[in-house]
C-alpha cells in the first residue's frame, strides 16, 4: 500500500475522498460525523509499500480529496419531495415494503419504481435499499439530515439515507396522492358471478352458468371465496391493492 495506489483507486470506483488508516485504504464521497480533525503527528504509520510515506495511524485517518463536489440529498424528483430523515429499525420498519432496483437505488430510481407500485411514500436506506408504503411507522423519529449521509452505491453524487436511518420521499402531484388502485366492487353481496365455459354447449345454450358462494374469508385487505359450479372450483381474489382476478382451481 502506498499513497499514490490508495488514491488511484478511489479515485477510479468514483470517489471523491481516498484515505489511509493504519496501513488500510478507504474511499468515500463524504466525511462522516462525527469525525473531527486531528494533529498530523497522529498519522504516524509507515505505508507498507513505501515506507518513506505515512499511511494514517490508530483510529486517525490521513485523508485527500480529488476536489470534486460532495454529493447531496436530491430535494424534488419529478412529483415527489424530499420529506426528511427518520430513524428506522428492522423489528419496526418505516415503509414496509421493500422493493429490488436493479439499476441501482438513487432517489429518481426509488421513487419512481414506489409510483409504479401505487406507493406515496418512498424511502431510500443504508446507501443501496429502497423501501415503499401509504404511511410512515409509528415509531420513526424525524432527525437531522447529517444522519441520512451514506453515499449512494449506484451514484456517488447523491445520498442513499444511512444504516438504520430512512431519507423519505412523499407523492405530492397537485397536493393530492394517487389513491391506490381498487377493485370496483369490494362486495361479495350485490352481485352475480357467472362461469363461462371455454368451449360452449352444443345445444346452443349460453355456456354460462351461475356461480355458488361455498366459503367465504376474509383476512386484513384481501376477501377471498370457494365458488362452486357442478364439479369444478373457482378461487376468487378481491385485494383492495390490486386488480380483481379469478383462478381456476
Amino acid at each position: 500500500l502506498t499513497l499514490e495506489t490508495c488514491v488511484a483507486f478511489c479515485d477510479s470506483v468514483d470517489y471523491i475522498f481516498a484515505g489511509v488508516e493504519f496501513a488500510q485504504e478507504y474511499c468515500d464521497s463524504t466525511i462522516q460525523i462525527p469525525s473531527v480533525p486531528s494533529n498530523l503527528t497522529a498519522c504516524d504509520f509507515s505505508c507498507s509499500g513505501n515506507s518513506s510515506e505515512l499511511c494514517g495511524g490508530s483510529d486517525n485517518i490521513l485523508i485527500y480529496t480529488n476536489g470534486q463536489p460532495a454529493p447531496v440529498i436530491v430535494q424534488d424528483v419529478g412529483q415527489w419531495s424530499y420529506e426528511g430523515c427518520f430513524t428506522d429499525s428492522v423489528a419496526m420498519r418505516d415503509l414496509d415494503v421493500g422493493l429490488d432496483v436493479p439499476a441501482g437505488v438513487t432517489a429518481a430510481s426509488c421513487t419512481a419504481a414506489c409510483q409504479t407500485e401505487n406507493f406515496v411514500f418512498a424511502g431510500l436506506e443504508n446507501g443501496q435499499e429502497c423501501w415503499c408504503g401509504n404511511t410512515l411507522g409509528n415509531t420513526s423519529i424525524h432527525v437531522g439530515d447529517d444522519d441520512c449521509r451514506a453515499v449512494c452505491t449506484s451514484d456517488h453524487s447523491e445520498y442513499c439515507g444511512a444504516a438504520n436511518r430512512l431519507a423519505v420521499y412523499q407523492f405530492t402531484a397537485s397536493g393530492t396522492p394517487p389513491p391506490p388502485t381498487t377493485c370496483a366492487s369490494e362486495s361479495i353481496s350485490n352481485f352475480t358471478l357467472l362461469a363461462n365455459f371455454k368451449n360452449p354447449p352444443e345445444d346452443g345454450s349460453s355456456g354460462k352458468v351461475p356461480l355458488k358462494i361455498v366459503l367465504v374469508e376474509m383476512v386484513p385487505s384481501v376477501t377471498w371465496a370457494i365458488l362452486s359450479v357442478n364439479s369444478w372450483n373457482i378461487l376468487l381474489v378481491t385485494n383492495p391493492s390490486s386488480d380483481c382476478f379469478f383462478k381456476g382451481l
